[in-house]
């Protein structure tokens, strides 16, 4: 399984333009929790999930609309990459770094 656990940083590409959450995330067997700081303060991690190199949450977000989003991630190493996805609206490329 790949080093999930710790803190990251990303940045998801929007059609809004582009928006950081820095992320503190923890497993236990399959479960993901966490949360996500933004411009609008901490959110937590709904609906989490770690396999593998996998891993698969859920942001509901207050502002500047309400909205979901859910990402699909794949951890390499010390990188973060996958999508995000709000509604009907087309996915969002999503990079992350460790950061501790």
């Amino acid at each position: 399984m790949a080093e999930i656990e710790g803190k990251w940083a990303i940045e998801v590409a929007t059609l809004a333009g582009s928006r950081r959450y820095d992320l503190t995330l923890s497993v236990a067997g399959t479960t993901l929790t966490g949360t996500a700081v933004g411009a609008t303060g901490p959110v937590p991690i709904r609906n989490g999930t770690a396999a593998g190199d996998t891993v698969a949450f859920r942001l509901d977000l207050a502002a500047p609309l309400p909205t979901s989003l859910v990402f699909q991630m794949r951890v390499i190493g010390n990188r973060m990459t996958g999508t995000a996805q709000s509604g009907p609206f087309p996915a969002s490329s999503v990079v992350g770094t460790r950061t501790g």
